[in-house]
């Protein structure tokens, strides 16, 4: 009789394990169903230095200040200097507008200088870091590396 009601309780917790894989399987299908899907920003090679003993980049060396390279990333690459003496000096974003990446939109800097936004849509997004600061963009811009050596700055992927 042991040997029965040993199958039995097993057979019953095989049946409790598939029910609930059954069930969460069904509830992590459905829920997926609404989730957008973000579309990225064109890859584009980038390898561009910028160097600040130019005397035409030299107002680079103060925080705030920002450089537009528009031959460079999808549709032009912002740089701006955050800071002086930290390892993230500087953030290079792509210019091109995340609510539509593959379009023409391309996000500019706004009157106080602390946001671009995209003449399209009406996205805004924080020049510090590049994240939404208004919709209806989900996501934040395009960020390349960058990497400051003496009196260059490096922007690259």
């Amino acid at each position: 009789m042991n040997d029965t009601s040993n199958v039995t309780k097993m057979i019953m917790s095989y049946k409790s394990v598939i029910y609930f894989l059954s069930i969460f399987f069904v509830l992590s299908t459905i829920t997926s169903c609404d989730r957008e899907k973000q579309v990225a920003v064109p890859y584009v090679y980038v390898n561009y230095t910028v160097y600040l003993s130019n005397p035409s980049n030299n107002h680079l060396r103060v925080p705030g200040s920002y450089l537009i390279l528009p031959n460079e990333g999808n549709l032009g690459i912002i740089i701006y200097r955050r800071t002086v003496g930290e390892d993230n000096d500087f953030i290079a974003l792509d210019l091109t507008c995340t609510n539509e990446p593959l379009g023409t939109c391309k996000v500019a800097i706004d009157d106080t200088g602390f946001y671009l936004v995209c003449p399209c849509c009406g996205s805004k997004f924080s020049i510090w870091d590049g994240l939404v600061a208004a919709g209806p963009a989900k996501w934040s811009l395009k960020e390349y590396a960058t990497s400051l050596t003496l009196s260059t700055v490096r922007i690259y992927n």
